[in-house]
């Protein structure tokens, strides 16, 4: 052995790569001259003897030590010397398998007696060196047999079964052996052998063994499959026949033993290598179009969509979830958008990149996305196709608070970037193309990247893509942010119109049918599902343009140029509120698309698809010349009359969207309740255009013209009703419609007109959010019908009452049973048949029981079975009803709202808030109807600056007497507390409308006070007063001023009130209004609460005085149970707020002169508390000695350096003296 070799084994097990290849370089150049050197020879070396003789000393020794140098843990030991050893085999050829696997079994045996990390060490060298001799290529040498291939493979196998962690690189390994095994004689018998020994005889249960089995099939496609896995069906073993296995097995969820499936890591698995380069390598397109593997859709949907990604999958499962989506990013198109951003993956998307913590997860979901930004960014479709989906999630709304690190955000801006208006309508008129000529992918010749026209697909496949297809442009053209114009809005606007509306064009001799958007034929035609889905999809793509505002979105290089369609006259503010639901150009969306039907309807080479049109043409011709007028108003009083101009445009809208309704509702039922509404509809609009419309000359002249009228015509106008109470029932009866659509637009048409709304159009809101549900077993029927036989129902049984008793309801059920039980009578005997009747009679005449055979035993189950499905079916129905009926009042709440919110300062506020309250109180126990009663909670716990006025101040104190009513029989604080509030902003509307009311309002909050301390069953609390006080405004705290005096003066006293804790409530009560007596200073003048403030200390004194008497007396023990009366507790707190109190008073400028004057030094008060503090019941607490301490001292109390209490006064001392 030549010592020039032995300096290249140190630099094998180097860390830097470089330097272990070219150790390895120069030591097996040096090997091969030694072996050149020795005598040729074809013999093969099988044992340690031949390999001496014919191999070079240094040779021997070098095999020897590569091997043993494998299960070396030190650096880079392994990885280099399994180079070099693969290397040298592969140049040395007389060196054979059994050999190798003789050394290499000899010095990587793991034995017992080794420690586990030695052991471990021992496993990988052995792996290692298989691994070798497999790339080596000497596992084909002359002399190789099926033992030494049996002994490689059941070495692999039991070692990745022993130890997961080895399992993948062991199959792995094995999966390197596979092509190799076509150069020996033995080959079906080396394929049976790996069948059977490393797959389990075709039992494949782990993504190690699917690897494995696909690359079997994949090298070997002739042996015979279906015998060797008899589990697993079609030519492939990805085939769709195989997808109920593969799922759980590419999730590793598939059996309950841990140890069959590897151990986690952050790398991806091998099999998705394969599985990649199986679906997106062109080389292999021709074993996707014959071998039958499922597409690559379904795989993903059912592996990483509803697998890795699933609810509730764990971190580890969707971190490989990401590292699936980082790898189908490169071969991504805008065809396969839809798939990877579905909900699933968009959520776990979001959450990752939304959170701030740094863990794996959360990596490499930032990682994602930043990959998919990046290739948005550079291809503009796919970014847009990513873009619409992103805009369409609910669930990824900005995150509340300063951080908009949001999946949404991120990517989003950065996208609409690098948009512009050109990319924009190129990506329309593409997915405009799709629609017309749909697109799969084309496996047969160049793989699944290349996309052809679709010549032969399921009419559900031609759906699909069509939906898509559209879908994407309606969002394109509705979203806000991006650089649209009117005639991109425009443009999908038509395309939508002529498809959903039209379904024949024929064309003579080619010349058009006069609509540009039917010039190119779909290819095939639209089916019927295309057509009605075109329909629904235009309805709401009006519906979102209703409330889209498109005023200053100019695009491109526009973007600081004035607009030539937008009247420069009207002011920014008044044009950006009048541009909501229609162009910039003024023309409503809705209103464009009745004139483009109408238009193109009138062609005679096109076929109005359309069901019953021809009934329904007259009506919109009709509609559209009043949907002119208000059109043509809405613009004559935008530069006057802004609010006038609003109400126009809502009208018009609201006529607009109905008729829209109207011509593209497929369900017939609907189509005609919305057709009843239109005549009437159109009637209010005519009177509200005529009550609006203060500049036309004709209704001024007419005005001018008018005679006296008679008793007749007076009596008409009397009854007829007023055009916005019948509005406002119009828009309550379309709300009553299970369309999201059609509330929407009934909230938007109603809140300009908020202001306008009468004493009747309330009572109408107030009577559905006041109907209750009377009607059980009510078949047919809407929400509207329900609802006035529930108030005709009301009605009556107000009529009736008085005279029934406390029988009545069981009496009520009693009937109730009864005529359920006559009707399933009726309809069993109907069941049974009319031989059944005869059939009874002769067998009670001969007192005989006839019993029925099987067969009409059997028809009779059937019918009876049909019978109780009828009842199941009605109580649903009610169930249903009921669900209605609150979602019906859920909707009428939400025009409340925008009463209140728009119109606060209008006296029929007063007429509101009462039913609020009483809606509240009715739903607090009822699970069903907490929908209402949150929502109604929450319109009424609103704070609102402004106030009504202009009502009467004996209504308004009405209304308040009944608030504080309702507040004493409060059934939780937070009802009383938003009591509190409504109470509070209604005594301050009253003030603000009649100062001579103040006194009123003060005796109510003195009644709810007496009511608090005398009543032990009241539901009032300290708060009640205690909050109102500090949220009103200094000027008015007077009444609140007084009221402590009244609670101190009246409860502080012993057993004065309910019981102690009342009493103490008094003295906190009148702390918490005392608090804001800093407040106070912010006026000019306080001389009017001077004489409350006196009133209020010396009551404090007094009060105080006679509790400390009655603590260290008899009194003050019960004499039923000896317990004190006004325990340790109690006195404590009563003295620290009296404290509190009186230093508050001394604090203040405004005060303070008061506080001197009502608080008077007395013998009396200081041998109180003397007493106190050395009564035996109390001198145990040091709190109350301290206290005691401090108050009996009134002059110290009211010197301001007492202020802040005797402790800093003593520490003081304690620092002084040491000093």
């Amino acid at each position: 052995m030549s010592s020039s070799t032995l300096d290249f084994y140190w630099g094998l097990s180097s860390l830097d790569a470089n330097q272990r290849l070219e150790s390895a370089t120069q030591l097996i150049s040096a090997l091969v001259t030694f072996q050149e050197a020795m005598p040729l020879s074809k013999g093969m070396a099988t044992t340690e003897e031949e390999m001496a003789k014919l191999c070079a000393s240094d040779v021997s020794y070098a095999v020897t030590r590569l091997i043993k140098g494998l299960a070396s843990p030190r650096d880079g030991a392994r990885q280099g010397f399994s180079i070099a050893l693969s290397e040298l085999l592969a140049r040395i050829q007389c060196i054979s398998v059994k050999l190798v696997l003789s050394l290499l079994w000899r010095y990587t045996e793991a034995t017992n007696s080794m420690k586990g990390q030695e052991q471990r060490d021992m496993h990988f060298g052995r792996i290692f060196g298989l691994m070798a001799l497999v790339q080596s290529g000497i596992i084909t040498r002359e002399g190789t047999s099926i033992v030494e291939i049996r002994k490689i493979v059941m070495e692999l196998a039991s070692t990745g079964a022993k130890k997961s962690y080895l399992r993948e690189i062991t199959y792995v390994t094995l999966a390197s052996i596979v092509p190799e095994l076509s150069k020996f004689e033995f080959r079906d018998e080396a394929i049976s052998m790996f069948v059977a020994v490393a797959l389990d005889n075709g039992t494949i249960e782990t993504p190690d063994e699917l690897f494995l089995a696909m690359c079997l099939r994949k090298t070997y496609p002739s042996y015979n499959w279906n015998s060797a896995f008899p589990h697993w069906h079609g030519k492939h073993m990805l085939s769709q026949k195989n997808a109920n296995k593969l799922v759980p097995i590419l999730s590793e969820i598939s059996t309950e033993d841990p140890s069959l499936f590897s151990s986690w890591s952050p790398q991806l698995h091998t099999i998705w290598n394969e599985i990649f380069d199986l679906y997106f390598n062109k080389e292999r397109a021709d074993e996707v179009a014959t071998g039958g593997p499922m597409d690559f859709d379904i795989l993903w949907e059912r592996v990483v969509e509803k697998g890795l990604f699933a609810p509730g999958a764990s971190q580890f499962r969707r971190y490989w979830g990401f590292m699936v989506f980082e790898r189908l990013l490169p071969h991504l198109n805008e065809e396969m958008v839809p798939l990877i951003m579905s909900p699933n993956i968009l959520r776990n998307l979001s959450d990752n990149v939304s959170q701030t913590s740094k863990s794996p997860l959360v990596k490499v979901g930032m990682r994602t996305a930043e990959k998919l930004v990046e290739i948005c960014e550079g291809n503009t479709k796919i970014g847009l196709a990513v873009l619409t989906h992103l805009l369409n999630q609910k669930s990824l709304e900005r995150p509340v608070g300063t951080n908009a690190n949001s999946l949404r955000y991120m990517m989003a801006n950065r996208i609409v970037e690098k948009l512009d208006s050109d990319a924009i309508v190129g990506y329309v008129k593409y997915l405009q193309q799709i629609f017309l000529k749909p697109r799969t992918s084309n496996k047969s010749g160049s793989g699944v990247a290349d996309l052809t026209t679709v010549s032969n697909a399921s009419s559900k496949f031609l759906d699909n893509q069509r939906s898509w297809a559209l879908e994407q442009m309606i969002r394109v053209a509705k979203f806000a942010q991006l650089p649209i114009t009117d005639e991109l809005t425009t443009n999908v606007l038509h395309f939508t119109i002529a498809h959903a509306s039209f379904k024949l064009v024929t064309t003579v001799g080619g010349v058009s049918t006069g609509i540009p958007e039917l010039d190119t034929h779909p290819s095939p035609a639209l089916s019927a599902a295309t057509s009605d889905y075109c329909s629904s999809a235009l309805i709401s793509f009006i519906n979102d343009l209703t409330r889209l505002n498109t005023h200053g979105n100019n695009s491109g290089d526009d973007k600081d140029q004035p607009d030539s369609n937008v009247d420069t006259t009207v002011s920014p503010s008044a044009a950006g509120r009048l541009s909501v639901g229609c162009s910039r150009a003024g023309i409503a969306w809705s209103t464009a698309t009745i004139a483009k039907l109408l238009k193109d309807a009138s062609h005679t080479k096109a076929k109005v698809a359309l069901r019953d049109f021809d009934e329904v043409k007259p009506v919109l011709a009709d509609m559209l010349q009043v949907l002119r007028v208000l059109e043509s108003k809405c613009a004559e009083y935008a530069k006057s009359s802004v609010d006038t101009a609003l109400r126009f445009r809502a009208l018009e809208l609201f006529l607009g969207n109905i008729s829209i309704l109207v011509a593209y509702t497929s369900d017939s039922n609907i189509r005609a309740e919305y057709i009843e509404v239109l005549p009437e509809l159109k009637e209010c609009i005519e009177k509200l255009v005529a009550l609006l419309d203060t500049n036309s000359s004709a209704k001024k002249s007419k005005q001018s013209k008018k005679g006296k009228k008679t008793k007749v015509q007076e009596d008409e106008d009397v009854e007829e009703p007023q055009p916005m109470d019948v509005l406002t029932d119009i828009i309550i009866s379309l709300l009553a419609k299970d369309s999201t659509s059609v509330r929407k637009l009934c909230v938007q048409v109603f809140t300009p007109f908020a202001g306008m709304i009468t004493a009747n159009g309330l009572d109408s809101i107030i009577g559905v959010l006041q109907a209750k549900e009377g009607i059980s077993g009510e078949e047919g029927g809407n929400v509207e019908t329900q609802v006035e036989l529930m108030d005709d129902m009301a009605v009556n049984s107000d009529e009736e009452m008085g005279s029934g008793n406390d029988n009545d309801e069981e009496d009520d059920e009693l009937l109730s049973t009864e005529a359920v039980d006559e009707e399933l009578r009726r309809k069993i005997q109907e069941a049974l048949g009319n031989s059944a009747d005869g059939d009874a009679h002769e067998a009670s005449a001969s007192g005989e029981e006839e019993e029925f055979d099987d067969e009409q035993m059997e028809v009779f189950d059937d019918k009876l079975a049909e019978i109780f499905q009828q009842k199941k079916q009605m109580k649903q129905d009610i169930r249903g009803l009921k669900i209605s009926f609150v979602n019906f009042k859920l909707r009428v709440l939400d025009l409340v709202d925008v009463f209140l919110t728009r119109q606060p300062e209008s006296p029929l506020v007063l007429l509101l808030l009462p039913m609020l309250l009483d809606l509240i109180r009715s739903t607090t126990k009822d699970s069903r109807n907490k929908p209402i009663h949150d929502r109604a909670f929450s319109i009424a716990s609103a704070r609102r600056s402004k106030l009504p006025a202009g009502f009467e101040t004996k209504d308004g104190i009405d209304l308040l007497t009944s608030i504080h009513e309702r507040a004493r029989r409060a059934s939780d604080k937070p009802t009383l507390m938003m009591m509190s509030n409504v109470a509070m902003y209604m005594a301050r509307a009253v003030v603000e409308n009649d100062p001579s009311a103040e006194p009123a309002i003060y005796d109510l909050y003195r009644a709810s006070l007496t009511d608090f301390m005398t009543r032990k069953a009241s539901q009032m609390i300290s708060d009640f007063f205690m909050v109102p006080a500090s949220r009103t405004q200094p000027a008015h705290l007077l009444p609140f001023w007084r009221l402590a005096a009244v609670a101190i003066a009246e409860y502080g006293h012993p057993l004065k009130a309910v019981n102690v804790f009342r009493q103490v409530q008094a003295y906190t009560l009148a702390a918490g209004i005392f608090s804001n007596v800093s407040r106070l200073e912010t006026l000019d003048d306080t001389k009017q609460f001077a004489e409350p403030t006196k009133k209020l200390l010396s009551g404090l004194q007094s009060a105080v005085l006679d509790t400390v008497k009655f603590v260290v007396s008899e009194k003050n023990k019960n004499s039923a149970s000896g317990k004190l009366v006004i325990d340790q507790q109690r006195l404590r707190e009563i003295l620290q707020t009296s404290s509190q109190l009186i230093a508050k008073s001394v604090k203040s400028n405004a005060l303070n002169s008061v506080a001197k004057k009502a608080l008077q030094p007395s013998a009396e008060w200081t041998e109180a508390f003397d007493a106190l503090s050395q009564s035996p019941s109390f001198s145990s607490s040091k709190a109350i000695v301290n206290l005691c301490n401090s108050l009996k001292n009134i002059d110290s109390l009211l010197s301001p350096t007492s202020a802040d209490g005797p402790s800093r006064k003593k520490t003081k001392t304690k620092k002084t003296a040491k000093k």
